[in-house]
């Protein structure tokens, strides 16, 4: 994950660990595997999971406000013709405790995206109580992922 923040000095604010992200997909309907994850192909009657995982650490961190979040977005930009308006979103309370392992899920039901190619970015943000967005951002590029129809 690609991550910049601008809190403090870089020792007193740090992003560690697993950042984001995996994914896997719903058992099929049909005659194939339930795990093509390697190949990228999912059947629009599939469901997919993607799991977040991520640590801030550094002094800085208990002194912020509890009521602070973090949002995670998943965009779908799709190839050719048409774009996808399926923006999937998780928010996660922020933990004052440095060190603390954050885990999220997005769970994209069956049928809410189209048949085509997909490019699949996550992002990251952290945000304060009345919403607006901190200097803390990062980005997953997650790859190109084909949707099809089963025949």
């Amino acid at each position: 994950m690609i991550v910049e923040e601008t809190l403090a000095t870089p020792s007193s604010f740090r992003f560690t660990g697993r950042a984001l992200a995996t994914m896997h997909e719903l058992p099929a309907a049909g005659p194939w595997p339930s795990d093509l994850t390697q190949t990228r192909l999912i059947q629009v009657e599939q469901g997919i999971h993607f799991h977040f995982e991520w640590q801030v650490s550094g002094p800085l961190v208990p002194l912020l406000d509890r009521g602070f979040k973090w949002r995670i977005q998943v965009y779908f930009e799709k190839w050719g013709v048409s774009e996808s308006a399926v923006a999937p979103t998780v928010t996660v309370p922020y933990i004052p405790v440095s060190g603390h392992t954050y885990r999220a899920l997005i769970d994209l039901p069956a049928n809410t995206l189209s048949e085509g190619i997909y490019d699949v970015v996550a992002v990251l943000r952290l945000y304060d109580g009345s919403g607006k967005p901190l200097p803390v951002a990062g980005f997953e590029e997650m790859g190109k992922f084909e949707i099809y129809e089963q025949a």
